[in-house]
């Protein structure tokens, strides 16, 4: 089996969202199989904090200002990393918030929030980076969905909405920029340790979830991690426009009794 299979020397990756939960886990995980990392995200404290770290260990992890809901903000990222960057050959997208609200209760400017992240965000960025993968004939794009974009859930009109629409805008994606070389998928999280579910699940939610998860478990954010890793690895070339579930078996389960385990 080649070993270069397995690592990304001489590629640069922008991970958006990248200085905390998944987004954190995978700049680590990508740095850690050779690969040149930018972290894209609206903490600027953070982010730079992370990079010095990563760059007092010897890895070449930069951090540049990136607002994914601003067009603005991210045709001015584009320009910094045309200059500075021969060429970008992995995207991952993490960046998105999250919401938990009844349906009638969801204000306008909630719904308006959290597509223009969630949503517009990844049209925004995968649309521009894509530019620059189409300029070099080769690309993997990683985005972000949720299994709240596949099944169905109490509180998450506005938040599934977003994430289906990922889903969707992954598949045409696959198709139209195949010919240039560039493969997109999207993962689908499930209930992860990270700060964005802590702050949306409560204690009713956290026992809905897990009498719902085969595993009976939370993930981890290393584990969403390994997953995007995989898509962007040389001998996953031909994987294009899949949904990938990473939920420890909770969009495939239904009814559990206890005495079948």
């Amino acid at each position: 089996m080649d070993q270069n299979n397995f690592f990304l020397s001489e590629q640069t990756a922008v991970v958006t969202g990248g200085a905390s939960g998944i987004g954190l886990a995978t700049v680590q995980m990508l740095s850690s199989v050779g690969a040149d990392v930018i972290i894209a995200d609206v903490n600027k404290k953070k982010g730079s904090d992370i990079s010095e770290q990563f760059k007092s260990d010897g890895k070449k992890v930069d951090y540049i200002y990136c607002d994914v809901s601003s067009e603005k903000s991210i045709l001015e990222f584009i320009e910094i990393i045309t200059k500075n960057y021969t060429s970008i050959e992995i995207l991952m997208h993490f960046a998105g918030i999250g919401l938990e609200k009844k349906f009638i209760d969801t204000t306008l400017d909630d719904w308006n929030k959290i597509i223009s992240i969630n949503l517009t965000g990844s049209f925004l960025i995968t649309r521009e980076i894509s530019k620059l993968m189409i300029s070099q004939k080769y690309g993997r794009i990683v985005t972000v969905s949720s299994v709240a974009g596949l099944r169905g859930g109490t509180g998450r009109s506005a938040y599934g909405a977003s994430k289906g629409g990922i889903i969707a805008l992954t598949k045409v994606l696959a198709i139209e920029l195949s010919p240039h070389n560039i493969t997109v998928n999207t993962l689908c999280p499930g209930a992860i340790e990270t700060e964005l579910v802590k702050n949306m699940h409560d204690k009713e939610t956290r026992r809905a979830f897990l009498e719902q998860i085969p595993q009976k478990r939370y993930g981890f954010p290393e584990e969403v991690a390994s997953a995007a890793l995989f898509f962007t690895l040389p001998g996953s070339s031909y994987i294009n426009g899949t949904v990938f579930p990473i939920d420890g078996g909770f969009s495939s389960s239904g009814i559990i009794k206890n005495e079948f385990l």
